[in-house]
Formats: C-alpha cells, sequence, structure tokens
C-alpha cells in the first residue's frame, strides 16, 4: 500500500485540521486519506454521497497538488477503507478511471468514472451545510 497521508475536515469550518474534525450537534465529517497515483479515499461519518464528494473536493482545495481546475472522478464506489478498517469510503481521482468517465453528472458515488469540477463537489458542502 502506498504512504497515507490523513486530511480531517470539517464540513462547516472547510479546512484541513491536523487532529480530529471537530463534531458540534448534528455536523457531518469526512476524512481523506491520499494515495500515490492520485488517488484520494474518502471516509465519511454516514454514507450520503453528497458527503463523499466534500470530502474530496475540500482534500482538492486544501491539498496545494490538485489544480484548481480539476475534475473529480469516482474510481471505486462504496465498499471498505482501507486507511480505517470496518468503515466504508469512496476512492476519488483527478483524472479519469481506466475505465473513462460517464456520460452524465449525477452525483452517485456508486458509478464509476461519475465526476464532477472541484467547484460543483464543493457546492454538495454547502447543500448539506444548509440542510443540517
Amino acid at each position: 500500500m502506498p504512504p497515507v497521508r490523513r486530511f480531517n475536515i470539517s464540513l462547516f469550518a472547510a479546512v484541513a485540521i491536523a487532529a480530529s474534525p471537530a463534531n458540534a450537534g448534528n455536523q457531518s465529517r469526512v476524512e481523506s486519506y491520499a494515495y500515490g497515483d492520485g488517488l484520494v479515499e474518502v471516509v465519511a461519518d454516514f454514507s450520503e454521497d453528497a458527503i463523499y464528494w466534500c470530502g474530496a473536493a475540500e482534500y482538492a482545495r486544501n491539498s496545494g497538488d490538485v489544480p484548481r481546475n480539476s475534475n473529480i472522478y469516482v474510481w471505486q464506489g462504496p465498499s471498505a477503507s482501507a486507511a480505517q478498517p470496518g468503515e466504508k469510503s469512496v476512492k476519488f481521482g483527478f483524472a479519469p478511471p481506466p475505465s473513462g468517465q460517464t456520460d452524465s453528472l449525477t452525483g452517485d458515488v456508486e458509478t464509476v468514472g461519475n465526476f464532477m469540477s472541484i467547484n460543483q463537489a464543493r457546492q454538495t458542502c454547502n447543500e448539506r451545510t444548509a440542510s443540517g
């Protein structure tokens, strides 16, 4: 397994945090783990597509390694986390997966190749925040 860099992201603070993410009230949390080859594993407190996209967008915005005009692609839908055994995660990349990209933009994290721009994925953070 390639080296893992851990990024904790509070959806309301929208910044990378060095310690465990803060949890206030009903706030959702995600943790992003960077792997080699430009892949990121996003682990969420609960399984909602918007939360996974938000985690990938926040990783991209905070990593400094991803150009701001990049797209985020689903490389692996919800499955067992390699970084946090017993948890579910979604793997994203910033280039299309070998199988290619999908023709539609649905926000579905189960469809490998589905994609959003970083800005579109960042809007899922705002939507989740607005809905509580």
